[in-house]
């Protein structure tokens, strides 16, 4: 006969391994996330004051905004990000400048 003369009974899936949730960090990890956190923080300050000023406020949607406003909204709020993310790139590239400055100056002296 055809494939349709018999029929096979599905298999029953197999139950999907349940994960288990991570540990809670120790206060180790904390105080080291709150370390450099604190840290990054102060790097941005730091290049946030050599960076340009920011182009303008950071642009917020108003309720209501047609099609046009929203276009506005989204270039600008697009700039406002790319001067941002320079600020934390130039965060990023002071930090590693003044690691580096460090350990030549920790190999000068042994």
């Amino acid at each position: 006969m055809g494939c349709c003369s018999s029929y096979e009974v599905p298999e029953p899936a197999t139950p999907v391994p349940q994960r288990h949730a991570p540990p809670p960090p120790t206060a180790e990890e904390l105080e080291r996330r709150r370390a450099e956190e604190e840290e990054r923080k102060i790097w941005e300050e730091r290049a946030a004051a050599c960076a340009p000023p920011a182009p303008f406020p950071k642009p917020e949607l108003m309720p209501g905004s047609n099609d046009d406003q929203y276009k506005e909204y989204m270039r600008r709020k697009y700039e406002y990000e790319a001067w941002e993310n320079s600020i934390v790139l130039l965060a990023r590239k002071m930090r590693r400048e003044a690691a580096e400055l460090v350990s030549r100056a920790a190999m000068v002296e042994s």
